[in-house]
């Protein structure tokens, strides 16, 4: 009798352990090359990926091999060269040659088919299904930082966070937060005259920290009313969580290891936890009453009405949050250090943006109709954007089959469209594609390229940013005001590192000679 339930146990064993083993083995090998086969037959092609890596390995072959250096030091007689393309990723750049701009490659286990044609993304821009949604493994590798909000979510659970926050961030809502916006300006204005100094005098300064101090007061205010407690820690401990989790560990290609309790890991749980008790004793003091102003009333309400999968109210109130501050703060704040460094570093259109604001508002702050006459402004803005989108990639998972124009994108490949290919084609934008000229942008975005569909920093299709109007506000006050009081150059110690983490940002910050008009 014992030996035949040690006979049974032994036998149970090995057939979980051969189930595990066919799992793995159809997961890591078989699934990804069904799915690049599907593509294959409808002539897609890419690189030929590794047994578990992918192509990971080929990738890092590459990116040693192209990589520059950092530079340390710079011509001031000339801007700095724009293209950060073949820095960031030479491996998409060899593979669209050898590929076209259309191809296929893996990252681990994950199937993705690249993106920079401008025919398929605008098939991707116009449809509205549901089913190609989120990548999961952005709530996976991402689930510290991003948890299930609105920039993770599928289906019925993002529609509901979706009608939940858009209507907050209509054009006619954003208008009303203008005065919210001014009120920053004044602030950013102060603090940069607090270290300028008077009329004529110039300072060092590194901008980084004023910009987000800038988006941050006009995040805070939105989202939890003008008596906001400032005090928390909130944006720092947002802000170092999103420096914990900028390695992408889907690009290290190492499964499982998430769970692992490495230093990095262990400060990113350390973080959540943090972030999570903060937003929701904000969330108490502000909703403490009932009725009252800020956005995070609206996430209250959202957290107990509709659908909201597999999360909790809590939950929802806190991710959705996140998302929000990483969207509303940190991707606008990043694009606008980007601006005032291209700005300094093209004196001649800081002084037509300048002359432009003079002439409307002389040293005054703007109102909407002032604002609304800045075509200058616009197209630097507009320009800004195509050089330097915050978000580098949009991604998208096809949670079922999905038909994009002619090309069926099977169940579970992921799609990424790459901006900085769409945004930097010559083809689409001429021989200076790389250049900072705003003016190419002068009669609107339809007339600066071969194709409309090639400019998209906001993201495509219906999960296209809904703050984008709030965001194009925030900048235009933030470079008038700036514009307005300041002049500035670039220093010498200003060294043009584009960085890849989890947003483009500058790798060493922007220094910038301020000079108070």
């Amino acid at each position: 009798m014992e030996q035949s339930l040690l006979y049974y146990a032994f036998s149970l064993i090995l057939l979980l352990l051969f189930c595990m083993i066919t799992y793995v083995f159809f997961d890591l090998c078989l699934s990804a090359k069904v799915l690049r086969a599907k593509l294959q037959n409808q002539g897609i092609d890419g690189p030929k990926p590794g047994l578990i890596l992918g192509n990971i390995t080929e990738m890092q072959k590459i990116k040693s091999i192209k990589h520059a250096s950092d530079p340390s030091v710079f011509s001031l007689k000339e801007p700095p060269s724009l293209d950060c393309s073949s820095v960031l990723f030479p491996h998409f750049i060899q593979w669209s040659k050898q590929y076209g701009k259309t191809f296929t490659f893996a990252l681990g286990k994950v199937q993705i088919l690249y993106i920079a044609d401008p025919g398929l993304v605008r098939e991707i821009n116009i449809s509205k299904t549901l089913d190609l949604g989120k990548p999961a493994y952005l709530q996976k590798d991402r689930g510290p930082l991003l948890g299930k909000g609105l920039i993770t979510t599928n289906r019925e659970v993002w529609s509901h966070q979706r009608k939940t926050i858009a209507h907050n961030l209509f054009v006619d809502k954003v208008k009303d937060m203008l005065s919210i916006v001014l009120v920053s300006g004044s602030k950013l204005i102060k603090s940069l005259e607090n270290v300028v100094g008077d009329s004529g005098k110039i300072a060092e300064i590194k901008v980084d920290d004023y910009a987000r101090d800038f988006t941050c007061h006009v995040f805070s205010t939105i989202m939890f009313g003008e008596n906001y407690p400032t005090n928390t820690g909130l944006f720092s401990k947002c802000r170092a969580l999103i420096l914990a989790s900028g390695s992408p560990t889907i690009l290290n290609g190492r499964p499982f290891y998430r769970f692992l309790p490495t230093k990095q890991n262990k400060q990113q749980w350390k973080l959540e936890k943090e972030v999570y008790s903060i937003i929701m004793e904000m969330t108490k003091k502000s909703t403490m009453g009932g009725e009252g102003e800020g956005m995070i009333h609206t996430l209250v309400d959202g957290a107990n009405h509709g659908e909201l999968g597999p999360s909790t109210p809590q939950q929802f109130i806190v991710d959705n949050c996140k998302d929000l501050y990483l969207a509303a703060f940190e991707v606008t704040g990043i694009a606008s250090i980007w601006g005032l460094m291209l700005l300094a570093a093209h004196p001649d259109w800081q002084a037509r943006a300048r002359a432009e604001v003079l002439e409307l508002c002389g040293r005054e702050m703007p109102d909407a109709e002032k604002l609304s006459k800045m075509k200058v402004l616009k197209m630097i803005i507009q320009e800004v954007l195509r050089l330097y989108p915050g978000v580098a990639f949009v991604s998208r998972e096809a949670l079922a089959d999905v038909q994009i124009g002619k090309l069926c994108v099977p169940k579970g490949v992921n799609i990424w469209i790459w901006l900085l290919a769409l945004h930097r084609d010559t083809q689409l934008w001429g021989p200076d594609a790389d250049k900072f000229n705003p003016k190419r942008f002068a009669n609107g975005i339809s007339a600066a390229c071969k194709s409309p569909q090639a400019y998209v920093p906001f993201g495509v299709g219906p999960r296209i940013c809904p703050g984008m109007s709030l965001a194009m506000l925030e900048m235009k006050v933030m470079f008038a005001v700036m514009l307005a009081n300041f002049s500035f150059s670039l220093s010498p110690d200003y060294r043009h590192v584009p960085n890849f983490g989890l947003l483009l940002e500058p790798k060493y910050g922007v220094q910038l000679l301020v000079r108070k008009l």
